[in-house]
Order: C-alpha cells, then structure tokens, then sequence
C-alpha cells in the first residue's frame, strides 16, 4: 500500500470537514444537517428521483433518506408527487427555496476554496478532473 494515498484521503475528509463547517457558518440561515445536505444536493442533481435512487447514490441508508426527505419537505425545501405513469411510485423535487438555498451554499464554498486556493489557477481544470476520476472510481 502506498501510504500516499491515506495521507490523501486524511486531506480529503479534512478539506471537506472544513468546507463544511466554515461554510455553514458563512451562509447563515441554512439550517442542513449533513445528510439533509446530501440529499438535497442529490434531488436537486437529479430532479424526479426517487428515494431509493437518493440511497443508493449517496450512500445514505434508506431509513435515514427518509427522516431528511420528511424534514425536508418540512422546511419547504422538497415535494413529492405521483408518478404519472406508475401511482405506486413517489417522485421527488426540489422547490425553488431548495435551489436558492443551495446556490447560497455553493456560493460560500466556493468563496472559500477560492479565497483558501490563491491566485495561481493553472492546477485547478486538473485538480477537479482527477478529483472527479476519484469520485467516479469510489463509486
């Protein structure tokens, strides 16, 4: 094992626990726990989804898709309607507040990584490839 990759991996979970953690501070009145967060950022990604699709992709346990989806709805934040074709199945969207809320939050991430990034952006169109490549894989 090249213990490169643990060194990366510590990074990873590290860099996003602080994009997590200064960006919610940064976007106040964002109330999104962590896997409310997931979620919302899946239906939004994938509108007309359904909650065993949101599971599955995200790895979060069917039970736990459904407490979010419920607080989420509560919040104003996602619907839920029929399927047009098969009344058995139930479709999910995002609403309108779902989308401002997460434009807030990508805005304040963003702002963050750039401000923490520097000027130098000659790395960053490979950095997000290779990044992505990982996701990909890890999936």
């Amino acid at each position: 094992m090249d213990p490169r990759f643990a060194t990366l991996a510590d990074l990873v979970i590290d860099v996003a626990r602080e994009i997590r953690i200064q960006g919610a501070v940064a976007a106040p009145g964002v109330p999104l726990n962590q896997t409310q967060s997931q979620v919302m950022r899946y239906v939004h990604a994938h509108p007309a989804c359904k909650a065993s699709e949101i599971a599955a992709h995200t790895g979060v346990k069917r039970a736990n898709v459904s407490t979010a989806l419920t607080e989420l709805k509560d919040l104003g934040y996602l619907t839920s309607r029929r399927d047009d074709h098969d009344g058995r199945v139930t479709r999910i969207e995002a609403t309108p507040q779902a989308v401002k809320t997460l434009s807030r939050l990508r805005a304040s991430w963003s702002d963050l990584i750039s401000g923490a990034w520097g000027d130098d952006l000659t790395d960053l169109d490979p950095v997000i490839a290779r990044l992505e490549s990982l996701l990909r894989g890890l999936k």
